[in-house]
């Protein structure tokens, strides 16, 4: 019964870690890609067309100021 019990909490143990990489991983992903507007596919953040859907991208500037 107390092998069982530690070869469980062994597995227990490292299945863990392996959940926490793999989120980690995905967190990762996530901040390299933006979503494209037409078909919610995930595409790189320089990607000016989406491979899916073929569309162009098109860059959200910041609008500051107008300058006389």
């Amino acid at each position: 019964m107390i092998d069982f019990l530690i070869v469980a909490f062994a597995l227990f143990l490292l299945i863990r870690q392996i959940n926490r990489l793999a989120n980690w991983k995905k967190e990762e992903e996530k901040a390299e890609t933006k979503e494209c507007p037409y078909c919610l596919s995930p595409v790189p953040v320089k990607a000016t067309r989406c491979a899916h859907c073929t569309s162009h991208l098109v860059e959200e500037k910041e609008e500051g100021p107008v300058l006389d």
